[in-house]
This record gives C-alpha cells, sequence and structure tokens, in this order.
C-alpha cells in the first residue's frame, strides 16, 4: 500500500515592503509532514518577489528539523525582514501600550531587541553621525523605554551641547521623566537653535509625566497675543498673529513655539492655539513656526496641534515650483517676480517658502508618523488620525471628477475603464486613512494623489488603514461620526461603529443624541435605528426622548411623538424632557406639544420645569435672529397651554431677571412668566408698567397687555387713555391684545364707548396703515361697542358700504345682516349685488327672493342687478329675471338690460328680447338698437327690420349710418350684411325718396367690399336704375356689340 503524504501548514507570515518604485512581498511558511513520525518533521520555505508578479520560492531547512528549532528559524527570518523595513500584513497590529513590546510578537520582541543590541554597539565604539541619527529615531518612534538609559549614557557621552535633534526625540519618548534634568541642559546649551527648542517642548509635554515642567515663558509673547492667549481667544490670535506679521514678522515663528508649549498647561489654550493654527497660511511668516509646530506636536504626540499643523501643509499650494521654473532663480506667481532662492533661504524675514518639493515631502511625513504608529499598533495612531481628519471642513473637499482611460486585459484587447478622483483624492494623509485597503483605490506616490477604479470597495467594507485600531476606539469612531461635516470622515466612524455593535448598545442617550445632531445621513440613520431599538424594547428613557425630540432628523422626531403620544404620564413626567419638548424649535411638534399641555403637569415636577425654562431664557444672546424670536414666541405659547390655571412655580426674582434681560423677546416672556404664576399685577410699580407698555418691541407690549388685563376695572381705568391708544396700534397683535380691556372700559362708560365708536369708524374712511387694521377695529367696534354699531341709521350704514375704503366696507358689511331686507330702496339692493363683499352680496340676493313683487314693481332699478362684475350676482339675476312674468317686462325695463355694454348682460339682453318683445314694441327696440355700440347687438337689430320698424323717416335714419358699418365690414357679420342688404334694396325698390338716400351706400360698397358684395352692390344700382330713372347710379349702360351674322 502506498503511503499517503500529508503537508499541513502551521504558522505563516506575509510581509510587505513599500518604498519609492520597490513593492515587494515576502512569505514565511513553517510546515509539518505528518507522513514522518520522527519529532524532525518540521520545515521552513519563503517566498519572495514583486508584488503582482510570480513568486519566487526557496526553503531556510535544508532537511525536516524539530519544531522548536523550526520555530526559531521562522522567527529569526520575520524579524529579520520587519528590521529591514517590511511589515505584517497577515494580522492586526497590536493595541496594547506604545511604551511595552509584547512577548507574544516576536517581530515586536525581536525588534526591540535589535535595536537595543545596535544602541549597546553605539555606546561601546563609535558609529557614524547619520546612522546613529536613525537608530535612535526609531528607538524613538516605539518608545522603548529599555533604551533609556542606554540613551542618556550616549547623550553625556556625547556631550550636551552636541546632542542631535533626533537624539532628543528619543530622550523625550522612550526615556521620558528619567531624561527631564538632562534635557534641561539641552534646552540651555545645545548649538542648535531647533534643537533646544525641542527639548524645551518635551520639558512641558506630557512626556515628562510627573517631571513635567512649567511653562514659564508667557513674558516672551509680543503684548497683544499674550493678552489673546491669556483669554483663549482664538480669533484674537490669529488676528494678533497677523498684525505682528505685518509689523514683525521675524517674531512670527517663536511666537508660535512659546503658544505651543504654553498651550501644554492650558487646556483653553491649547484649543484655541488648534482653533487659530487653522486660520493661518502656510506661508511666510507663518511657515517657520507652523513647521516647528508640526514636529514638537509630532513628538509628543499632541493630536489637536499635530492634526491642525497637518491640515495647513496638506490643504496648502506651494508657492513655487524649482523643477518647472528653475531652481536657482524660480517665478513666484504670488509676488509676480522671480525669486533668487539662496538669498531666501534661512532669512529671518524670509518672503519665499514651501517648494513643491518642500510640500510633498511634508505631505509624506505626515503619513509616515501616522503610518509608523499605525504598524507597531501605538495606541496614538487612533488619536493622531482622528485629530487630523476632524480636521477637514466641508471647503477642504474638492469637486469629484473623473476620466476615461484605455487599458490592455490580459488577452490583449484595449477597453475602456472608468477612473476618478474622490473628494479627498488630493489629500494624501485622507486617502491613505479612509482608503488604504480599498481594492479600488491606486496610490500615486508621484502625485500623492488616489485614484478610484472599479473595483472601488462599497457599503461598510473596511477600506481604512489598520482598522483594528479604530476598533480599539470606539469613542473616536463616534467622534468622526458625529462631529465631522465631511461625509468620508463620517462614513469611517460610521463602519468603525457598526463593527463595534455593543459599544453603541451601552452608551447612554448622549451619545445617540449626538449622532442623531450629525452632518451626515448616515449616522442620523445609526442613531436613529438604536433608538428605535431601544423604545421597541420598552426603554422609554427620558434622556432618549430628549434626544429624539431634539434631532434635526424628521423620522427622531416622529418616532418620539409617537412614544410620548401612547404614555400619558410623558412628557411632563421628567423635567428635561419636559424643558426639552417646550423649547423645540421643529414646525411638525408645533401642534403635538400643545396638544400634550392639556395632560398638565405634575406638581412635583414643575418648579425644576419652570428653573429649566427661566435658565434656557437667560442663557439667550442679547440679540437675537429671527427665528430664534419666533421660537420664543412659540415657547411662550406652550406655556400659556401648560399653565392655564396660572400656576407656573417660580423662584423668587426670575420673572424681575427675565425682564431685565437685553433680547425684548426674553422680556416678553418674562412677563408671560409674571402673568402665568398668579401674581398680583397691583404689585408691578408704575415705573415698570411704563416700560415695558412703552416698549418699542411689540412682543414686550402685547405681554404687558395680557398682564395688564388682570387689573380690576378701577385700576384699569386709571389707564383708559393708554389702553385706547393701544387699541389702534401700528401692531396687529397690540390691537388684539387691547381689544378685551377695551371692551371692559366701554362697558364700564358708554360716553367712552360713544366717542369711541365715532373716533374708530371715521379712522375705517382712511387708508388702513396694515392689512389687519381693518379686520381688527371692525372685531373692536362689534366686540366693544355693539349698542353703537346696532344703532346706526341707514344712511350710514350706506356711506360705509359705498365708501372705498375696505375698513369701512367691513364694518358695514359686518352689520348689514342685522337689518331687514327692506332697509334699502330696489335700486340700492341692486347695486348692493355688485358689492366686493361676498355677505353683502348674499344679502341682497336673499333680498330679491324674499319679497320679488316689491322688485317686480320697480322692475327698471331692480335689473340694474344684472350689471354686477361678480358671477354669483350674475347668475343669481339671469336666473331670477327669467321667472319673471312677461307683464313685468316692459319696455322701458327691456332698455335697461339693453342699454349696457357687457357682453355677459347682451347675451341675457338678446335672450330677452327674442323671449319678450311683442310686436307693437320693436319699433321703439329697434330705435335703440340701431344706436348701440355693441356688434353682438347688430344681428339682432336685423332681425327687427321690417317695412313697419322702419317706416318713420326718423328710423330710416338712424338706420343708414349702421347699415354703412355693417356692410363695409370685411369677412364678419355675413348675415346681418345680407339681411340689411336685402332690407335696403327692397325700400329703395320701394321708395325713390329712399333710393335717392341707399343709392350712394351701395355705390360706395361696389368699389370697397369683398366680390360677393360688389356683385350684390352691382344689381342692386342697376335695379334701382331701372326703377326709378331719376335717381343716379355710377352705372353706364352700354350697348351690346352687333356680332357679324
Amino acid at each position: 500500500m502506498a503511503l499517503q503524504v500529508r503537508m499541513r501548514i502551521v504558522r505563516s507570515a506575509r510581509l510587505w515592503f513599500k518604498e519609492g518604485t520597490s513593492d515587494k512581498l515576502y512569505e514565511v511558511d513553517l510546515v509539518e509532514n505528518d507522513a514522518l513520525g520522527a519529532d524532525d518533521r518540521f520545515l521552513v520555505n519563503f517566498r519572495y518577489g514583486r508584488r503582482g508578479a510570480t513568486l519566487r520560492e526557496g526553503s531556510k531547512t535544508s532537511s525536516p528539523i524539530a519544531r522548536d528549532a523550526a520555530d526559531k528559524v521562522f522567527d529569526s527570518v520575520v524579524v529579520s525582514k520587519v528590521n529591514d523595513g517590511y511589515r505584517r500584513m497577515d494580522q492586526p497590529a497590536s493595541v496594547g501600550a506604545a511604551s511595552t513590546v509584547s512577548p507574544s510578537d516576536p517581530a515586536e520582541d525581536g525588534r526591540a531587541r535589535e535595536l537595543l543590541a545596535r544602541l549597546d554597539a553605539c555606546l561601546r565604539s563609535p558609529w557614524p553621525a547619520k546612522d546613529l541619527d536613525r537608530l535612535v529615531w526609531r528607538i524613538g518612534q516605539l518608545r522603548i523605554r529599555a533604551a533609556g538609559p542606554s540613551l542618556i549614557a550616549l547623550a553625556e557621552r556625547r556631550g550636551v551641547r552636541e546632542s542631535s535633534y533626533s537624539l532628543v526625540w528619543a530622550l523625550a519618548r522612550a526615556a521620558g521623566p528619567e531624561a527631564a534634568a538632562l534635557l534641561e541642559q539641552v534646552a540651555r546649551e545645545a548649538s542648535q537653535a531647533t534643537t533646544r527648542d525641542l527639548a524645551r517642548f518635551a520639558l512641558t509635554s506630557s512626556l515628562m509625566e510627573d517631571a513635567r515642567r512649567p511653562t514659564g515663558d508667557a513674558g516672551e509673547l509680543p503684548e497683544a497675543v499674550a493678552r489673546a492667549a491669556s483669554t483663549s481667544d482664538a480669533a484674537g490670535l490669529v488676528g494678533a498673529l497677523t498684525e505682528l506679521a505685518g509689523r514683525e514678522p521675524i517674531r512670527v515663528g517663536a511666537a508660535l513655539m512659546t503658544l505651543g508649549r504654553l498651550a501644554q498647561g492650558d487646556a483653553g489654550l491649547h484649543a484655541a492655539l488648534a482653533r487659530a493654527l487653522l486660520s493661518l497660511p502656510a506661508r511666510p511668516p507663518f511657515l517657520i513656526g507652523l513647521r516647528r509646530l508640526f514636529k514638537h506636536a509630532e513628538m509628543a504626540d499632541d493630536a489637536a496641534l499635530f492634526a491642525a499643523a497637518a491640515h495647513r501643509f496638506e490643504t496648502a499650494r506651494p508657492m513655487y515650483s524649482a523643477r518647472a521654473s528653475g531652481r536657482v532663480r524660480p517665478y513666484i506667481p504670488e509676488l509676480k517676480t522671480a525669486v533668487r532662492i539662496a538669498e531666501e533661504r534661512g532669512a529671518p524675514n524670509a518672503r519665499v517658502g514651501l517648494s513643491e518639493a518642500t510640500l510633498a515631502y511634508f505631505k509624506r511625513r505626515i503619513w509616515r508618523a501616522l503610518r509608523k504608529r499605525g504598524e507597531v499598533g501605538d495606541p496614538a495612531f487612533a488619536e493622531l488620525a482622528a485629530a487630523y481628519l476632524l480636521s477637514l471642513r466641508p471647503e477642504d473637499l474638492a469637486r469629484p471628477t473623473s476620466h476615461t482611460v484605455w487599458r490592455r486585459g490580459d488577452d490583449g484587447r484595449y477597453s475602456r475603464e472608468q477612473r476618478s478622483y474622490g473628494p479627498l483624492a488630493r489629500n494624501w494623509t485622507a486617502s491613505q486613512l479612509l482608503s488604504r485597503n480599498d481594492p479600488g483605490a491606486l496610490a500615486r506616490y508621484g502625485s500623492l494623489s488616489f485614484l478610484q477604479t472599479p473595483g472601488a470597495a462599497a457599503g461598510d467594507v473596511r477600506t481604512e488603514a489598520f482598522p483594528a485600531l479604530w476598533d480599539a476606539r470606539p469613542d473616536l469612531a463616534l467622534e468622526l461620526a458625529a462631529d465631522s461635516a465631511c461625509e468620508p470622515v463620517s462614513r469611517l466612524g460610521v463602519r468603525t461603529l457598526k463593527a463595534a455593535p455593543g459599544f453603541l448598545r451601552s452608551a447612554p442617550a448622549a451619545t445617540l443624541a449626538r449622532l442623531l445632531a450629525a452632518h451626515d445621513v448616515a449616522a442620523l440613520r445609526l442613531g436613529f435605528e438604536e433608538a428605535r431599538d431601544r423604545l421597541a424594547a420598552g426603554d422609554a428613557d427620558p434622556a432618549l426622548l430628549v434626544a429624539l425630540v431634539s434631532a434635526g432628523f424628521p423620522e427622531a422626531r416622529r418616532l418620539a411623538a409617537a412614544r410620548i403620544a401612547a404614555d400619558a404620564a410623558l412628557p411632563w413626567s421628567d423635567a428635561d424632557l419636559g424643558a426639552a419638548v417646550l423649547t423645540a424649535g421643529h414646525d411638525d411638534l408645533d401642534e403635538p406639544v400643545l396638544r400634550w399641555a392639556a395632560r398638565g403637569v405634575s406638581p412635583k415636577i414643575a418648579p425644576a420645569l419652570a428653573t429649566r425654562l427661566v435658565g434656557w431664557f437667560e442663557a439667550l444672546t442679547p440679540t437675537l435672529d429671527s427665528e430664534t424670536e419666533a421660537l420664543v414666541r412659540k415657547v411662550r405659547a406652550r406655556m400659556a397651554a401648560l399653565w392655564t390655571s396660572a400656576t407656573m412655580p417660580l423662584e423668587t426674582g426670575a420673572a424681575e431677571r427675565l425682564m431685565a434681560h437685553s433680547a425684548p423677546a426674553v422680556v416678553a416672556a418674562g412677563v408671560d412668566a409674571l402673568a402665568l404664576s398668579g401674581a398680583n399685577p397691583a404689585a408691578v410699580t408704575n415705573d415698570v408698567w411704563v416700560r415695558l407698555l412703552g416698549s418699542p418691541s411689540p412682543d414686550v407690549q402685547t405681554a404687558a397687555l395680557g398682564l395688564f388685563g388682570r387689573l380690576g376695572d378701577d385700576a384699569l381705568a386709571g389707564h383708559a387713555e393708554l389702553v385706547v391708544a393701544f387699541a389702534t396700534a401700528a401692531s396687529s397683535d397690540l390691537r388684539r391684545a387691547a381689544r378685551p380691556l377695551v371692551a371692559r372700559l366701554a362697558a364700564r362708560d358708554p360716553a367712552l364707548a360713544e366717542r369711541l365708536a365715532r373716533e374708530l369708524m371715521d379712522s375705517l374712511f382712511r387708508t388702513a396703515p396694515d392689512d389687519a387694521y381693518p379686520a381688527d377695529v371692525v372685531a373692536l367696534l362689534r366686540e366693544a361697542t355693539p349698542g353703537e354699531i346696532a344703532r346706526l341709521d341707514a344712511g350710514t350704514l350706506w356711506r360705509l358700504l359705498q365708501a372705498r375704503a375696505k375698513g369701512a366696507q367691513l364694518l358695514g358689511a359686518s352689520e348689514l345682516p342685522n337689518r331687514p331686507v327692506a332697509a334699502f330702496s330696489v335700486r340700492q339692493t341692486a347695486r348692493l349685488g355688485g358689492h366686493p363683499d361676498a355677505s353683502v352680496r348674499a344679502w341682497a340676493r336673499a333680498a330679491f327672493e324674499a319679497d320679488p313683487a316689491r322688485f317686480q314693481a320697480e322692475a327698471e332699478d331692480a335689473v340694474l342687478l344684472v350689471e354686477s362684475d361678480w358671477p354669483d350676482a350674475q347668475d343669481f339675476a339671469r336666473d331670477h329675471f327669467e321667472r319673471w312674468p312677461a307683464e313685468a317686462w316692459t319696455p322701458a325695463t327691456l332698455a335697461v338690460v339693453t342699454d349696457s355694454v357687457k357682453p355677459e348682460v347682451l347675451a341675457f339682453a338678446r335672450r330677452l328680447l327674442r323671449s319678450r318683445l311683442s310686436p307693437a314694441d320693436a319699433p321703439a327696440q329697434l330705435m335703440r338698437l340701431l344706436e348701440h355700440p355693441a356688434q353682438s347687438m347688430h344681428l339682432l337689430a336685423t332681425e327687427l327690420l321690417t317695412e313697419e320698424a322702419a317706416a318713420s323717416d326718423d328710423a330710416f335714419e338712424r338706420l343708414l349710418p349702421l347699415a354703412r358699418v355693417v356692410m363695409l365690414q370685411v369677412h364678419k357679420g355675413r348675415v346681418a350684411k345680407d339681411r340689411i342688404t336685402t332690407f335696403l334694396r327692397a325700400e329703395a325698390l320701394r321708395d325713390e325718396a329712399r333710393a335717392g338716400r341707399i343709392a350712394p351706400l351701395f355705390a360706395d360698397l361696389s368699389i370697397s367690399g369683398v366680390a360677393r358684395d360688389r356683385a350684390a352692390a352691382i344689381l342692386a344700382l342697376r335695379d334701382i336704375g331701372e326703377a326709378h330713372p331719376t335717381v343716379a347710379t355710377p352705372l353706364v349702360r352700354r350697348a351690346a356689340p352687333e356680332r357679324a351674322a
């Protein structure tokens, strides 16, 4: 039987090396051959080569060895490659403390041992300065605490004065507080200023732990900068530094470094400086300070300052390109001149800096600083990266672009491929952080940009660099998701939070509130889904409902409203929730809040709720925008709906504090609070009344009037003139607020009521100050002086109804329904059918229906109703008058209708004439129709043309002008034209005298009419000539030519 061979990979490692154009892989496998029964059955194999190409294979063991020996060979190979710059790709970075080395990771342990061994070698024999600096820099990067004593010994051996920048970096990061005394000497004695500055910063940073030194150098700052720093004023810092740059540019760099040291011991200044740096350009004279601050922050893992300085370089543009315009004297577009670089470099007042090469160096360095931390699992990676991503603003996002390239496939054929640049494609650090593991992201190291290809990841795929380090800090992911206004950054936070579901499930409601206030819809959705799940599980945490009510997400507010509506105890069972509901600014909560107010607030909660409301009002700024003022009005209305019985429990002096606020809207809220608390308004001093009622703010005046109304009648009468003045104030709210007070005064004083009615009615005949004034005054008159309005005589009421002022019309219309239908004459009632107020027209129609006989008796006046411009009155008139008996339609009544010029009335008139006109009245109607200007009546006139109707000479003379108009029309009125032509021809043949008047009309028609009319005119002239030879016509008879036989 053949031996069955089975190979099994016990351990494997995959390493990657990327630098410049070099892109290599190295894979190591520890393989077990189960077919060998002996202990020596393990092999260590490897593969290597360029990434994407076929890897070459080899083995570190020529024959099988034991497991222990194989593990040592395997670890040795891995450590050797890591020390050569390779990094592991097959396992996530560890998330342990950066200052310790995990004994379970042979790569980490081997790296530390190797670096410590090399450091010991440096102490035994001198190394070249460049190699030594690279070694200690790497030790500082890894923060190997075990190297501290050796680093201190090395610095003492070389001498403090000759300490290098890299050595100070390593001492600060690896030795920490143990090197504090040595760093103090370096800060005083080092030969290089950059080294001294680095040591001074290290001594003030958190690297020194308990040995941190006080800054104590505020006196080095210019006065204006120091003043802004003392108040942690970011805008003030920007202004002071900008002013210093214009006055003494040489001091700007030193001032920035001093601020950086001071900020290490002052959290307020630290935050202000980080904000200020985001506004400073990466240009001289700020450039040198930004460079130093970046390097200092990189050493101390100062996330805020690192991010701010890095942001300035990542978003900057180079001042010049030595490659494009020459290295010796390049052209500087910003200065619009060429500058000799050698003269500018290192000068304290240099005008030029940040070349294209320098900017590319800083971009690479920013990412390298983050990458090196990520590769060794340094927790500082997540903090620095998150701070940098949070520094990005929407204006840092570029407009995405795309282009098409031709790509050759494996089969040799070319095809089109869509490629695109995203909004952060040219931000090297951000692209590395967000898209490093995206299979469709192509890093372009030459241009320091990222290109998206069709293989780009989508959805929740983890494309970010070092995802394990992000997973260890869901709190930072929350900041990215909730606080970033840049969608790509926020999406990184959302993906990380989704990968750690336990974090959100155990998070307090305040965390969800942050997500519900996020800029990105994905973060909003994440917070909403978690809140929905909690509510579905029965969790009615008031803090959670506060977060939902305050969210800018409509679905979140609807979810909260549904939950509150289902529980009668909510929202007034918790003071915070009640305050959030009362101060909610979204329109979709207006109706629900007023509805919930009817539930009433618990007496136990009411004091705390009132206190929170007062605090909310007091926190408002002295100057409010229109949106906030509108919100304050909403809150006042909700307060009034909640405490309807004037039982709002206020702290002593709370209302007085609100009434002393600088914002008038808050003062009005204070007056409302005083009224809702049930306080006696009589206790308010006269000075306060004068200040409130005399305020230029309508809100304050309205609220004061509401409180004023709580006074007794006797006290109110003492202010009668003031109250009446408010009744006609410029503000509609004031007029409405004063109305019940005026009604009380008028009921108490008949003389005042009479005078008030007269004055207010007179004001209605004048132009209204605003659109609401007429309705307000009419409502006031009817409420305060109903008796005076009821006693108006018919003449005054008619004057009101016929006035041009809308206010007078409105008052008349409001009183007219109280009057009998016979209050006005038939003619007046018919005219009221054309009134602009619909209620007046309705009253007129009711009058016609109530007593038809009365209107038929005065039919000539009644039919004026048809002249109304309003469709409802026109329709009623036609229907009503068609039901009149024929005897009501006298010629005079018909004449009123036919004399109209309105097309709709004339149509009705023609219908009436055809159905109601008696033959005996036809001549009289014809006489009127012959003079009517409307063409639509011409056809009707021709219908009435008979020999009897036109028998009189007067009717004939009136007919001729109409006949000329009708007969000379071109392409219109054919029926009327034929009728009148036939009638005139018959009249001409019948009467020789009339023929003499008619013949010129036919003569004109024969030369100016259309062919059909000319022929008819010529034939008519021929017949007239034959019938009356003495009548002259333009026709000449010609003898017919004789024809030859």
